[in-house]
């Protein structure tokens, strides 16, 4: 194992045993572009948080940091208690290992913006891959589980295609019962409708508000204004590496009180 440079102020350490999700003064820079500034967020259970913001203004990296697909350079991640990526141990930040950060990974299913779906494998398998992989599910109860969610998104009478058979809103589905399949404790996603064209989006944003009405915990960067405002808890603003604004999805997005937040919402209405 290998030193992690992360950090978290001892004081926070018990308030980021509350809420289902707490990132902690998050800072990330690829070599001298620094990309996020001390960003912190908790979500609480059932609750849907929307982050919006201009391009460039590291809400994507945002989330992988939390999903530890690119490791922190400062601050931590708690899912329900427990550190993401690290350990400490004697007062030093220990990277866990893979197997037990695969595990963590699956407390946070991500649905990426490509959909990052296997071409090779069925709707189906795709779905019970990791299920198998990561919770050992036997194969024909992997199946049955992975057909059950594809039901759930409306793709169960596609469970024998492969991606290249799809509409970009059906391999949106499918990667939503992915990450659904696995049982998480909240669902990160990135942006999942900017890849599609305009006549899918509503249905990818149709199980995406069935899922939060089922009461998923839910953390959504995307430019779907209308979305935030219908379905989210609260929305998040984010611009130069920083939360900017954040508060009621109402609030921000009907009265926001920042200037850079009105600026970028005049633009976008």
């Amino acid at each position: 194992m290998t030193v992690v440079p992360l950090s978290v102020r001892p004081a926070e350490r018990e308030t980021a045993m509350q809420p289902t999700l707490s990132a902690r003064h998050i800072g990330k820079a690829f070599g001298a572009h620094v990309v996020l500034t001390d960003v912190s967020l908790d979500v609480d259970r059932g609750e849907v948080v929307c982050i919006i913001g201009p391009s460039g203004s590291g809400k994507s990296t945002f989330l992988r940091c939390i999903n530890f697909l690119e490791v922190p350079d400062a601050g931590g991640v708690w899912v329900e208690g427990e550190r993401v990526g690290c350990q400490e141990l004697d007062g030093v930040l220990w990277e866990v290992p893979s197997a037990v950060l695969a595990r963590q990974r699956a407390a946070m299913g991500m649905v990426f913006q490509r959909f990052n779906l296997f071409g090779h494998l069925t709707a189906v398998d795709n779905v019970a891959l990791a299920l198998r992989l990561v919770k050992r599910m036997p194969r024909q109860q992997a199946r049955e589980r992975a057909l059950s969610v594809l039901a759930s998104v409306g793709m169960d009478r596609f469970a024998g295609h492969r991606p290249s058979q799809l509409s970009g809103g059906q391999q949106q589905r499918v990667a939503i019962a992915r990450a659904v399949a696995m049982d998480p404790k909240v669902l990160l996603f990135d942006e999942p409708t900017s890849a599609l064209d305009p006549e899918l989006v509503h249905e990818v944003l149709s199980v995406m508000g069935s899922l939060a009405g089922q009461g998923m915990t839910m953390v959504v960067v995307t430019h779907e204004i209308g979305f935030a405002r219908e379905v989210s808890n609260r929305t998040v603003f984010m611009d130069g590496g920083s939360i900017v604004e954040q508060g009621q999805s109402a609030q921000v997005l009907g009265q926001p009180s920042e200037p850079r937040t009105k600026a970028f919402l005049s633009k976008i209405k």
